[in-house]
């Protein structure tokens, strides 16, 4: 499985972390918003459930420092950060709810919910 654009550009981060609310009601509300883990503990888990965008987030050290930061805030600010980027870029949310269904948005939301479900053990 291979994610392309979300690590490409300077919103990697809330991209990321957006998908993870796939499988919920609405976009980043997800275990991997409200996860307790670290930012190493995370990649550590992306690097066994998701070596393709570990791969990817390696080659990215814009996407790495703006995941860092965006996991070191408290889950409170975490989403109020992610509801005001949704609400600043309409076109994220669209996206985010049109493959909210696809069989490939259920793997993505399945993969980002086992690194949250892991990450602790690392």
């Amino acid at each position: 499985m291979k994610l392309r654009a979300p690590l490409a550009g300077p919103a990697c981060a809330v991209t990321l972390c957006a998908t993870a609310g796939i499988a919920s009601a609405q976009p980043g509300d997800g275990p991997l918003i409200e996860t307790a883990c670290t930012y190493s503990q995370i990649v550590a888990a992306l690097q066994v459930e998701a070596p393709d965008l570990a791969g990817l987030l390696a080659d990215n050290p814009q996407a790495q420092t703006k995941l860092q930061a965006f996991i070191a805030l408290p889950i409170d600010k975490r989403k109020q950060r992610l509801q005001q980027k949704l609400d600043e870029n309409p076109q994220w949310r669209a996206t985010i709810e049109d493959k909210q269904n696809t069989p490939q948005g259920q793997q993505k939301a399945q993969m980002l919910a086992r690194i949250a479900a892991t990450c602790h053990n690392y």
